[in-house]
């Protein structure tokens, strides 16, 4: 079977047979195997993402006349040995037209890494490729590679990098969407600006959640990003009350922006109302700076305590 792993068993206990897709997509994966086999000889060819977690969407409605559909891709990741074959497959046009779903069938969306690559993502638990591990499906391996163990806990040392590189990423980013928001916002684009202002709480909370756990949850729901942010801090819990119908209303509009402002007519933000959501996210702002800000030095901390323990037995 196409689904089965040829080489060796390794320590991960990877799933191998997607059986909970239908039929026909079962069959489009050994289509897709197939053809990147054909074309290259990669390593492992590893299912991830919606289809792998099984919360793939195929939606088709209409809305004033119009029809809409959405169709989940499907998420591959191709290893390879060397960045020889990385460059190789990333910039193949060949394989791109022949993975080309046409009109009915499920679009490919890859990505091409090195075994050593990933193994190095896994050795420092990035979350990344910590969830392809846990969620992923190994529909072809050769056997020559094994993915590597993954450590219990990282040394303070790493996890305080991870902490400063999400801490200036994530900020950033959501420093961004803010600012284009109320870019949007004065062009008269104001569904857009709703849209980005959900964008910028969205990064400020997974901000939070990374710095503290190394972690993205899968969850746009902002209420429930909220919920989970307000297990380190529970003033993020008072951030948007709930207390008075306008309040509520508010908060509303922030939660459905995440779609209904990209996708429903109906879906209606006036300037008052941005600027009220954008003065609560601007709180939001602030706090997640000042509580990533007591994370990153109680790391930087705990690495200096862990370099001077490794540095006293030399002295001695």
């Amino acid at each position: 079977m196409i689904y089965e792993a040829n080489g060796p068993s390794s320590w991960y206990k990877m799933k191998k047979r997607p059986k909970h897709l239908p039929p026909d997509k079962q069959l489009e994966l050994k289509h897709i195997v197939a053809v990147v086999c054909e074309r290259y000889p990669v390593e492992m060819v590893i299912l991830f993402g919606s289809h792998a977690r099984g919360d793939w969407v195929e939606d088709r409605y209409q809305e004033d006349h119009i029809t809409y559909e959405y169709r989940s891709d499907f998420d591959i990741l191709l290893v390879v040995k060397d960045k020889h074959g990385e460059r190789e497959l990333e910039y193949d046009p060949q394989l791109k037209e022949a993975l080309d779903p046409g009109e009915h069938r499920t679009r490919v969306n890859y990505i091409v890494h090195t075994i050593q690559h990933i193994n190095q993502m896994l050795s420092e638990r990035r979350y990344f490729f910590m969830d392809i591990l846990k969620e992923g499906y190994l529909l072809h391996d050769s056997g020559h590679y094994k993915l590597a163990r993954p450590p219990k806990e990282l040394p303070p040392e790493t996890m305080l990098r991870h902490a400063e590189e999400y801490f200036e990423e994530w900020m950033d980013s959501a420093e961004g969407f803010f600012e284009s928001a109320q870019f949007n916002l004065s062009r008269h684009r104001a569904k857009i600006a709703a849209f980005e202002l959900h964008q910028s709480a969205e990064r400020f909370v997974t901000c939070l959640l990374l710095v503290h756990t190394g972690y993205r949850p899968k969850e746009h729901d902002i209420e429930k990003l909220l919920r989970q942010a307000a297990g380190f801090d529970p003033r993020y819990g008072e951030l948007f009350p709930t207390t008075e119908d306008y309040e509520k209303h508010l908060f509303d509009l922030l939660r459905r922006a995440y779609v209904d402002a990209r996708y429903s007519k109906k879906y209606h933000i006036t300037h008052e109302e941005f600027d009220a959501i954008a003065t609560r996210i601007r709180r939001l702002q602030d706090l997640t700076a000042e509580v990533c800000g007591s994370r990153i030095e109680l790391l930087a901390e705990k690495a200096q305590e862990h370099t001077e323990k490794k540095i006293e037995p030399d002295r001695e």
